[in-house]
């Protein structure tokens, strides 16, 4: 099931990116594109991600994002990536949206004799505010789930949208 999911979001981000035109705003104002870094949220610690909008109507749009997070091998003999998938659907305009979103996140670890890689399933409730000049700003719970361990955590997340 895991793999069915990454491949599913995979292929929605991969297919729309290239399919939409190269304008920064879509047909309702709204900016397409974001860059930035989120605090906690689905990378645990931190991730640096790109976002891309896709509107359906004036309040209804989607949004993909893919992102990163690296820790250097510091005595544990282990180098860590985590690459946060992400689906979310959009509710509003202009500048205001409320966020539901589901993801999964693939964790690597490598080093050592032998890599190794996991994913766990995360959730998104939140708010996303764009300001005028560019400026989005993030906020969510973001329910993990890994085998059968749950937690709840909460991701800010504070970047361009161009």
């Amino acid at each position: 099931m895991k793999k069915i999911t990454i491949a599913i979001i995979l292929s929605m981000f991969f297919g729309n990116i290239f399919s939409q035109e190269d304008n920064a705003k879509n047909d309702n104002g709204i900016r397409k594109n974001a860059i930035y870094l989120e605090l906690g949220g689905n990378a645990l610690y931190y991730s640096v991600n790109y976002d891309r909008v896709f509107s359906f109507s004036k309040i209804v749009h989607s949004s993909l994002r893919v992102g990163f997070f690296t820790t250097p091998e510091i005595g544990s003999g282990y180098n860590t990536h985590v690459f946060p998938l992400e689906a979310n659907l959009l509710l509003g305009k202009e500048n205001n949206f409320f966020e539901l979103g589901v993801g999964q996140s693939i964790w690597v670890e490598s080093g050592g004799y032998s890599d190794n890689i996991d994913s766990y399933s995360t959730f998104r409730l939140g708010y996303r505010h764009i300001s005028d000049k560019g400026l989005m700003v993030r906020t969510g719970i973001v329910p993990i789930i890994q085998d059968d361990d749950a937690m709840i955590w909460v991701g800010l997340g504070i970047g361009y949208a161009f």
